[in-house]
């Protein structure tokens, strides 16, 4: 089984490499090249379309490029994946009719969005996540606005100062950010400065700071602190965070959730 899992991994990878290199592709041109059937291939891409990266069409599939990229993101969105989808599943439960919401470019955040992306309820969503922006567009219920600015540099989201203006004039309901780190005493912190001050002015102008992160961010810092720990509402992460790490959040007044 392990090596059977080995060889779908690399196949993937070059299938990538392939979607890369050519417009679109046939599935039975892609079954040839690799030596497996059909349906072998049509599983390979929707694993590729979850992350991103592959749009089936008819017979085949085309590179997502144009709406979702093809980023180093893929990577981080994959780990701890079942508990990001559980936090995701319960943040977005948080979300009332009409209220509007902020999303920064966390990989978590991206699950809260994709749980929001099947409740029927109407609201309205502003990001700087050209990926969430492109998982929730087309829903008829979900109002999307996104936010101008610079695109990263492999990496599927907007900052920069128009982004930062635009977000000193709007205001949420409530922020769901993503964490790089949750230090109990300093506050959570983002990988880098750009992404940090995106999430500040949306903690700044949000009524109510969700954080959403999986526990393996609990207790320690990264980069850029963009919000203070008595700034943050709550805190929804896994059942796997070190319960001295929780016990020292919840002696701090955040209401930590466990899912």
């Amino acid at each position: 089984m392990a090596r059977s899992s080995a060889q779908g991994k690399r196949r993937r990878e070059e299938l990538v490499k392939i979607l890369s290199a050519q417009k679109n592709v046939s599935t039975v041109e892609l079954a040839r090249r690799f030596q497996v059937s059909e349906m072998t291939i049509r599983r390979d891409l929707k694993e590729l379309q979850k992350t991103g990266v592959a749009v089936p069409c008819y017979g085949g599939a085309m590179v997502a490029q144009r709406i979702t990229f093809e980023f180093a993101f893929d990577e981080r969105h994959r780990t701890s994946l079942a508990e990001k989808q559980r936090v995701g599943l319960v943040a977005a439960k948080r979300i009332c009719e009409g209220q509007t919401v902020y999303f920064d470019t966390g990989t978590t955040t991206l699950e809260v969005a994709r749980a929001l992306a099947y409740r029927d309820i109407r609201c309205g969503v502003i990001t700087g996540s050209l990926v969430i922006a492109s998982e929730l567009w087309g829903h008829g219920n979900i109002e999307l606005y996104l936010l101008g600015g610079r695109v990263r540099r492999g990496n599927p989201d907007l900052v920069g100062p128009y982004s930062e203006i635009m977000l000193d004039k709007l205001t949420a309901d409530v922020a769901f950010l993503g964490s790089d780190g949750i230090d109990p005493d300093r506050g959570s912190f983002s990988g880098d400065q750009e992404t940090a001050r995106i999430s500040e002015k949306m903690a700044a102008n949000a009524r109510e700071v969700i954080v959403v992160a999986d526990s393996s961010k609990l207790g320690h810092a990264g980069l850029t602190r963009y919000v203070l720990i008595n700034d943050i509402d709550e805190i929804i992460t896994d059942k796997k965070a070190t319960a001295a790490v929780v016990k020292k959040l919840r002696a701090q007044g955040v209401k930590i959730t466990l899912v």
